[in-house]
């Protein structure tokens, strides 16, 4: 198989393969067809491959068919064992495997020399956000979206940001510029759509402090609902939704029961939380 990602290595070739690492990474993998280690080692490497969608060359030499030049190459590249894979970097091999290699160790050898800046940005995201350090967070990702204006899922995951930190009419301007069809969109808008509605609202405290005084008073606790989604505390919100669905059908015309199946929407399709919750309500109205 030969195309922009995958050669066949042979003795004709085999020089300008090494070279072309000095443009593009290549990972040169030296196993035998009617081996089962090194056919499950080969289908590993095609599916990574196609995942990095051409960010390095897979290069195969087959130590069957071509005996002496795979011999030639595991005695230069000092790999010990098939299948053997080698990745070569700007002109010269980083890193050699020797034997069968998970997924996961060649993703790790792999990373680090096709990840553009733009991805390392996005990792070092990931990692801010799971820290919960949201600003710096927003702060690369806008830096991302300099070199991917176009981006619609990282327009996504900035309006969430924006949202996180409070600031709804720039999540607001942001989110009438994406489609409204892109990935993920729904769970932000609906997102918005809470923090719309408490704009005028008492504060989280103030709504506590007035259910503590009436635990019958549904309007502040529908109130700290909202506040409560907000502030990503999703489950009280929704317990509190079902308190006054229990009390009272009425109130807000099904109110409650509105507002929790918007709660369902932003969590998504197949959230297990909003699961347990529809299974409550039902079981609630019927």
């Amino acid at each position: 198989m030969n195309d922009q990602t995958h050669i066949a290595v042979t003795a004709d070739n085999v020089q300008s393969v090494l070279q072309m690492s000095a443009e593009k990474p290549v990972l040169l993998y030296i196993g035998m067809a009617n081996d089962p280690a090194c056919t499950a080692q080969e289908a590993t490497l095609e599916s990574l491959a196609a995942s990095y969608q051409g960010k390095f060359i897979l290069a195969k030499v087959d130590a069957e068919a071509d005996q002496m030049l795979a011999r030639q190459l595991l005695s230069q590249l000092q790999a010990t064992a098939l299948p053997a894979q080698v990745l070569l970097h700007d002109g010269r091999p980083v890193e050699v495997m020797s034997g069968p290699q998970t997924e996961e160790k060649l993703r790790e050898v792999l990373d680090p020399v096709t990840m553009s800046p733009a991805d390392r940005i996005r990792q070092q995201v990931d990692a801010l956000i799971a820290e919960g350090d949201t600003e710096q967070a927003l702060a690369l990702l806008q830096q991302i979206l300099q070199e991917e204006p176009d981006n619609h899922a990282l327009q996504v995951l900035q309006v969430n940001l924006l949202l996180e930190l409070g600031r709804i009419d720039d999540a607001r301007q942001l989110m009438t510029a994406l489609p409204t069809d892109a990935e993920g969109i729904a769970q932000p808008k609906a997102k918005l759509e809470f923090y719309e509605m408490v704009v005028d609202a008492p504060i989280r405290q103030v709504l506590e402090a007035n259910l503590a005084e009436d635990e019958s008073d549904h309007e502040s606790r529908y109130q700290l609902a909202i506040r409560l989604v907000t502030s990503d505390d999703i489950e009280s919100a929704l317990e509190h939704l079902l308190v006054i669905a229990r009390r009272d059908r009425q109130f807000r015309e099904d109110g409650a029961r509105l507002l929790m199946l918007k709660v369902f929407e932003q969590l998504g399709t197949g959230n297990a939380m909003a699961k347990r919750y529809r299974g409550k309500l039902f079981g609630l109205m019927h």
